[in-house]
């Protein structure tokens, strides 16, 4: 798990260092490269060490072939694919990457992970700009003339290029919060999308898969696909925790995995916490968060991101991953995937699934914080997209949307969050072996009556009974008025805005 620079611009000198320092180091306390320059180009690298962990400072990569590499993400199955195309074992995944593209070998739907990386060929040639299926890795690009810059954070670009803000993100947040169609909230800077190689196309889109091609899957098939899913998520040279709650999904990985150290925070009195507590599990640390110290943390995470936070509960994310940094612990693995891949957004999904047609007003209404006004930009936007995608079933229609535009939004969170406090966040249940088998799963097959997730809440109650496997979750409540000075009464939406955008007025 790393942070990586790399730029064909002009301008680009040793200077910058202090700016990549301070956007991108925070994302590599292990060790960073400062600016590495091959031809035209110009390379940054910060480490955090999960892989082959002895190796130190081992990017950007500089081969025999002339070529230039970084790398960020977890390439899972890099010891199989080296058996399979060198009959030899390898020890890093890095090397593994950099090996299979100049040998021509690379095809991007082998790797079994999580990443983002750039390959500069000889020539000066961007000959590989690509991400990960779903999108757990950043990868933000901007382009001027000829010239590309790609970054895992958009505050360096923005920062380097002294680039203004796009005031269609503003509304997109307001939205959804995030700026989902824009790509970032700054002119000019967009992002590889999930499962793109921004040279090659596609390699992967998730739409092609949700077809209606439904069947019966047994409880051992998914359990099967979840164990080898959870196991692989689990290769590391470093310590792993888990992120542990009341919900379904990570209670279904601890019954599933094996795991030395469980960690979980939120404030007293919190539902979550209160049960956790209650239970008296083994190596499970529990935090408590105070109003003082969540809105000292916000402002930090805040000014480090240069960017709006997604969600309250991102604070929280960054608090107990720094417990558990302090504890020697470098992976902790999360449920993220699940609600999307399983339909576990209840009230949403259970709508889709009950009507004939999609209709997006509802569906807006629904899904959005605060609903784009009909007519508007962002509203047009939502409706060419519906409109563009070839899915027509109203379920696997709002599927398709979560996975590939809600979910990013999810893993981005977890990912600057974790990392801010240098721990990498895994998702086990959001990978390939998983979605191949969801997307068998009816509309019917998924939802109860009220409730999604039916096949995991199954599998579940094999565990922790049926009770538990069926009662509905809580989100997790932060109490911004406790946080934030609230003068003008304002909705709790409106004050996480308020509070969130004065970072981009600096």
């Amino acid at each position: 798990m790393c942070g990586f620079f790399i730029s064909n611009h002009y301008s680009i000198n040793k200077q910058h260092e202090k700016i990549l320092e301070s956007t991108l180091r925070f994302r590599g306390p292990d060790g960073s490269s400062g600016i590495i320059s091959n031809g035209d180009w110009h390379a940054y690298h910060a480490r955090l060490s999960i892989i082959d962990l002895e190796s130190g400072v081992n990017q950007p990569v500089k081969d025999l072939h002339g070529g230039l590499l970084v790398f960020n993400g977890e390439i899972l199955n890099y010891k199989e694919l080296g058996y399979k195309y060198f009959d030899r074992e390898f020890k890093s995944d890095t090397l593994l990457l950099n090996e299979l593209i100049t040998n021509k070998k690379l095809f991007l739907n082998e790797l079994d992970g999580f990443f983002a990386f750039v390959y500069i060929n000889k020539n000066n040639e961007i000959e590989y700009a690509a991400r990960d299926r779903f999108g757990v890795k950043p990868l933000f690009f901007y382009k001027e003339g000829n010239s590309y810059s790609f970054s895992s954070e958009p505050n360096t670009l923005k920062k380097i290029f002294n680039l203004k803000v796009n005031p269609d993100s503003i509304e997109e947040y307001k939205a959804t919060r995030a700026p989902i169609f824009s790509g970032s909230y700054f002119d000019g800077i967009s992002q590889v999308n999930p499962g793109e190689c921004l040279i090659n196309g596609y390699y992967f889109q998730a739409s092609e898969y949700l077809n209606e091609n439904y069947s019966d899957i047994s409880e051992v098939e998914l359990l099967a696909a979840i164990t080898k899913g959870l196991n692989s998520r689990k290769i590391s040279d470093a310590p792993i925790g888990l992120l542990l709650s009341k919900g379904i999904d990570s209670n279904l990985l601890k019954a599933i995995g094996k795991f030395d150290r469980y960690y979980s925070i939120g404030f007293e009195g919190d539902a979550d916490i209160s049960y956790l507590q209650s239970k008296k599990i083994e190596n499970l640390k529990i935090a408590i968060c105070t109003p003082e110290q969540y809105l000292h943390d916000f402002n930090y995470l805040l000014n480090l991101r240069g960017e709006p936070l997604s969600v309250p509960n991102e604070v929280l994310l960054y608090q107990i991953a720094k417990i558990a940094a302090k504890d020697g612990i470098k992976v902790l693995l999360s449920g993220e995937g699940a609600d999307e891949f399983f339909a576990g957004y209840d009230r949403i999904f259970k709508w889709a699934s009950e009507v004939d047609n999609f209709d997006l007003d509802i569906f807006l209404d629904m899904y959005c914080y605060i609903t784009p006004e009909k007519g508007s930009k962002l509203y047009n936007t939502f409706k060419q997209l519906f409109s563009s995608i070839k899915i027509v079933n109203p379920f696997e229609k709002v599927r398709w949307f979560f996975i590939r535009y809600h979910m990013p939004v999810l893993f981005r969170r977890l990912d600057f969050a974790l990392m801010a406090a240098g721990v990498e966040g895994r998702e086990p249940l959001a990978n390939q072996h998983i979605f191949s088998l969801a997307v068998k799963y009816s509309a019917k097959s998924l939802m109860s009556k009220t409730l999604g997730k039916v096949p995991l809440r199954d599998l579940l109650s094999n565990y922790l009974g049926r009770d538990f496997a069926y009662e509905k979750k809580v989100g997790f409540p932060v109490n911004l008025e406790t946080i934030f000075t609230n003068h003008d009464k304002l909705s709790s939406y409106e004050l996480w805005f308020n509070e969130n955008l004065k970072v981009l007025q600096k």
